[in-house]
């Protein structure tokens, strides 16, 4: 299993060993350029208008508010770079407009230097961004292994060894694991790029020549005259259909040999070049450059596009709400796991700093210290802070095993040990197929579901629009209709605007194939059993707001 669950780009091109990642795959769409007409997605649609199962955002604003309505709310993007300067980006970026840009002091005192538009947790000198970061069991292995390495479980005594005992060996498995998948998944992307290029030559008048991306309707018309054609024709198809360009391979085998050579390699690491204890909350690093470094971080990018992407500038996609301003913690390396201690910082950070809502679009099933995550997020409920998490793009039950971060404290009476977290799940477009394939669940751990197949949004580098899935962006749009209710009714408190969200959704009876021979009631698969709904959620929002 990829163990980079929050980079939903690479559903495009991950390596294909089981039936899980085939689907995946089929969820990747083709990148455009888009610079006329705004692009109005599936996912703003609604069930009983348009017979597309979205959020009925479009409804919203045909029929209850209009387009510069509301007060502005913060949203803290917890997630990689930004490409703050994307033409459908830059008009949404928080601001801190009590700090002078450049001066290298403190201005607002609240313990960051020059943090204009956020903190950069993976900063170091000169402006640089970790690239590449261990993978958790890496960490794990690195601080107990010392303690632990040729003992067994008979000779540990203290509850508290015996638990880092346990974990001592759950991250020597994936450790083991992990090996054959990581040689496979580089010789993959090398395989795939070889084909790329192969197919480019055989039809050079099938591509286009400034995108570098085929041309699915020719290609669909070609008829092979040989079998060499016939397979090449395929691969031109597939190559179309999910958008690969050079950029995006050249990606995809780089981060391969670095997840070799870098993330799972006990001999690299990545923290010695910010010099930070990262079991030290309080030694904080970094710097207020937050934004995405040679287009080569996306999916920061991306799941800022499906929040807040500017709805009123006639070009590109359009967001959730023009009043929703984006704060950037940037806290993801291109390859490998955050940091527990910089998500709990980023997190402390935003609630210190005016953000209503927190987008962490990530969700791991191995953490080192969780324990850091949760008094964050705890911190972040008494401060009256909503934080949206994504369920996870595997095909799995995260109640077992859990997703990290979860709300669940006890499995057998269903006790929350925080109520200001939500976790989100992904659902497609055919409302008859309503989960896809891909998509997590959980009857404790997912409150509901939200669009989050084959979804249009921003993206860095050389593309600047890019059709990819993954609940990452299902958390975004989530997040971003959690800010359209505060937008216009600022005395919910976040429990309410959670309970909001949850009860107001869409309901599908639909039965769902989770396994082979396995099939479920999609009211089974969340908390709720149902689908983000804006335009009920707006409205209910409205009632309870009055009844405060």
């Amino acid at each position: 299993m990829f163990r980079n669950l929050h980079f939903v780009l690479m559903v495009l091109l991950v390596f294909s060993s089981c039936k899980e990642k085939v689907e995946q795959k089929k969820q990747a769409g083709k990148s455009l350029k888009m610079t006329a007409t705004a692009f109005h997605g599936w996912h703003h649609k609604d069930l009983k208008k348009d017979s597309l199962p979205g959020i009925s955002l479009d409804r919203v604003y045909e029929e209850l508010i209009t387009e510069d309505s509301g007060q502005e709310i913060i949203v803290a993007l917890i997630d990689s770079p930004v490409d703050i300067d994307h033409e459908d980006l830059k008009d949404q970026i928080y601001v801190n407009t009590k700090e002078i840009p450049g001066n290298g002091k403190d201005d607002d005192n609240n313990g960051y230097v020059d943090d204009i538009h956020g903190w950069n947790f993976l900063g170091y000198q000169d402006n640089k961004t970790i690239q590449f970061a261990n993978y958790d069991y890496i960490r794990v292995l690195r601080r107990l292994a010392p303690i632990f390495e040729g003992q067994d479980s008979s000779s540990i005594i203290e509850p508290d060894d015996k638990l880092d005992y346990e974990k001592y060996k759950k991250a020597l498995k994936l450790k083991e694991e992990d090996v054959a998948d990581i040689q496979g998944e580089l010789e993959y992307h090398i395989e795939e790029r070889k084909k790329y290029y192969a197919c480019v030559k055989a039809f050079p008048e099938l591509v286009d020549p400034k995108t570098g991306v085929f041309d699915k309707e020719k290609a669909d018309s070609l008829t092979p005259k040989t079998d060499t054609q016939k397979e090449l024709l395929t691969a031109v198809q597939d190559f179309a259909y999910y958008g690969a360009y050079p950029e995006l391979l050249d990606v995809s085998v780089a981060q391969g040999e670095a997840r070799s050579e870098k993330v799972a390699n006990l001999d690299y690491n990545e923290r010695l070049v910010i010099g930070d204890d990262i079991y030290d909350l309080d030694d904080v690093r970094g710097h207020g450059n937050i934004d995405a470094p040679q287009g080569r971080i996306t999916h920061g990018t991306q799941v800022a596009g499906s929040i807040a992407a500017t709805r009123n500038n006639e070009i590109g996609i359009k967001g959730v709400s023009d009043k929703i301003k984006l704060m950037v913690l940037s806290v993801f390396p291109e390859r490998g796991n955050e940091l527990d201690k910089d998500v709990a910082n980023a997190i402390r950070y935003a609630v210190d700093n005016g953000a209503r809502i927190i987008n962490y679009s990530h969700g791991r099933y191995f953490v080192d210290k969780e324990e850091i995550l949760m008094d964050a997020i705890k911190y972040a409920g008494e401060n009256d802070v909503l934080i949206i998490s994504a369920a996870g793009n595997t095909p799995i039950n995260i109640d077992i095993p859990e997703n990290s971060p979860h709300p669940k404290d006890n499995p057998n009476n269903g006790d929350e040990i925080v109520d200001n977290l939500i976790k989100v799940g992904a659902t497609g477009k055919n409302p008859d197929y309503i989960k896809p394939y891909w998509s997590s669940y959980g009857k404790r751990n997912v409150d509901f579901f939200a669009p989050g197949q084959r979804i249009m949004t921003t993206n860095s580098g050389s593309h600047s629009y890019f059709e990819l899935g993954g609940s990452s962006l299902s958390c975004g749009i989530t997040s971003g209709v959690a800010a359209l209710l505060l937008s216009h009714y600022p005395n919910l408190s976040s429990r309410q605007v959670k309970e909001i969200l949850i009860k107001s959704g869409e309901s599908f009876d639909t039965e769902i194939k989770i396994e082979d021979d396995i099939k479920s009631s999609f009211q089974d698969l969340s908390k709720s059993g149902k689908v983000l709904n804006a335009y009920n959620a707006m409205i209910m929002a409205e009632e309870v707001s009055n009844s405060n």
